[in-house]
C-alpha cells in the first residue's frame, strides 16, 4: 500500500477571477453612469424650475407697474387739464396790451401799492402820541398815491385798444407762513377811464389768492361784498380758519 502513488489535478481558475472582476467592475461603472445621469436630470429640472419661478414672479409684478404707470399717466393728464383751466381764465393778448412798456409800467404800479400798503399798516401800528411821525408817514403816503395815479395815467395813455381790458395788481405776502399771492383784477369795459368801470353796472374789482404750489388751487375771494369761496381742503392743508381768508381780502385786496 505504501507503494502506491496518490494523482490529483491541478485546476487554474485565473480566467474565471479574471472574468468575475470585469463584470463587477462593469455593474460598478454602470451604477455610477445611473447616479450620474440622476444628479444631471435633478439639475436641469432645478434650472427649469428656477426660470419658471422667476418668469411667474415677473408675470406677478408687472401688472403692479403697469397700474403705478397709468396712475403717472392720470397725474399729468389731470395737471394738464388744471394749467388748461386756468389759461382759460387769463385775459388773451388781445384782451390786454402786452407791450414791453406796458408791462413796466403796471410793474411800477404794483411796487407802489405794495409800499403804499407797508405805510398803512405802519400808520395802524404807530403809538398815536408820535404826531411827527404820523404826519411824515401820511405825507409819504400821499406822495406814493400820486405816484401811482402818474403811472395809472401813462398806462391808459400807452393802451392803443379799443374794447374792454382787465389789469392786475398784486401783492405777495403770507397766510399762516404759507407764501401766497393776492391778485385784484380790475375790469375797465372803457380803457380810457381812469377807475374800473363795467357797462353793466356790476362790481368792476374782484379779487383772488394763489398759491406757491401744485396741490392748492387759486381761491375766488370775489367782489369787495361777496364772500370768499373756501373749500374745507385749503383750510385744514393750511391750518386756517375761513375768517383768516375774510382777514386776508380785507387787507391785501386792492377794492379802493
Amino acid at each position: 500500500m505504501s507503494d502506491d502513488k496518490i494523482q490529483y489535478d491541478v485546476h487554474d481558475y485565473s480566467p474565471v477571477n479574471k472574468y468575475i472582476e470585469d463584470q463587477a467592475r462593469l455593474k460598478r461603472s454602470a451604477s455610477t453612469w445611473r447616479y450620474a445621469k440622476a444628479t444631471a436630470l435633478i439639475l436641469v429640472s432645478a434650472g427649469i424650475l428656477a426660470v419658471l419661478l422667476a418668469w411667474a414672479y415677473y408675470l406677478y409684478k408687472k401688472p403692479h407697474r403697469l397700474v403705478s404707470l397709468s396712475e403717472i399717466e392720470d397725474r399729468i393728464l389731470s395737471n394738464e387739464e388744471r394749467i388748461i383751466n386756468n389759461e382759460r381764465k387769463i385775459p388773451k393778448d388781445n384782451e390786454v396790451n402786452t407791450s414791453t412798456t406796458e408791462n413796466i409800467l403796471k410793474s411800477e404800479i404794483n411796487k407802489k401799492d405794495q409800499k403804499i400798503l407797508n405805510l398803512e399798516e405802519k400808520l395802524k401800528d404807530i403809538d398815536k402820541q408820535d404826531t411827527e411821525m404820523i404826519e411824515e408817514l401820511k405825507k409819504n403816503l400821499e406822495n406814493l398815491k400820486n405816484e401811482k395815479k402818474k403811472l395809472q395815467e401813462s398806462l391808459y395813455e400807452k393802451r392803443q385798444v379799443k374794447t374792454n381790458v382787465i389789469h392786475f395788481q398784486q401783492i405777495k405776502t403770507k397766510l399762516n407762513n404759507a407764501d401766497v399771492t393776492v391778485t385784484t383784477r380790475l375790469y375797465y369795459d372803457d380803457p380810457t377811464n381812469l377807475s374800473p368801470n363795467k357797462t353793466d353796472g356790476s362790481d368792476p374789482i374782484e379779487c383772488y389768492v394763489t398759491f406757491n404750489r401744485d396741490d392748492l388751487q387759486k381761491i375766488e375771494l370775489g367782489t369787495k361784498n361777496e364772500t370768499p369761496r373756501v373749500s374745507k381742503y385749503h383750510m385744514e392743508t393750511l391750518g386756517v380758519s375761513f375768517n383768516d381768508f375774510v382777514n386776508l381780502k380785507k387787507s391785501k385786496c386792492q377794492f379802493n
